[in-house]
């Protein structure tokens, strides 16, 4: 599902899950492209979204029925940094997007979707 914004679009495409530890880290893979600019040219890159550590795989549904999965934000920055690196590693070069506090949590976590192809939405991905 494209999401249309003032400048442009983004478009998640798949979900990954990384292993961190012994804990599963919630990857989205996509692209973005800004197409309404002033300043010339389309520009395209790619993304990877990261939601937090998955406490629970397609716990529920959204109101489209799209599958949510429920994660905790990773607020630890050395966490934060190791799962950088190892995004880095894999995907050179990509945007990284990792959630924040600025998500806000419901106790210690937090629905996001688990389809790729969605948007990000009061905090979660439905």
């Amino acid at each position: 599902m494209e999401v249309e914004g003032r400048a442009g679009y983004y478009v998640p495409v798949e979900e990954h899950v990384l292993l961190h530890g012994e804990r599963e880290v919630l990857c989205i893979l996509g692209y973005a492209c800004i197409d309404n600019s002033c300043c010339g040219a389309e520009k395209r890159w790619g993304y990877v979204q990261v939601p937090g550590f998955m406490v629970g795989r397609h716990v529920c549904g959204s109101e489209s029925g799209t599958p949510v999965s429920e994660v905790e934000i990773i607020e630890d920055e050395t966490d934060r940094n190791s799962i950088r690196q190892s995004l880095l590693e894999k995907y050179p070069g990509i945007q990284i997007d990792m959630w924040g506090a600025q998500y806000g949590q419901e106790g210690s976590s937090r629905p996001a979707s688990a389809a790729a192809g969605n948007a990000i939405q009061s905090g979660g991905i439905a």
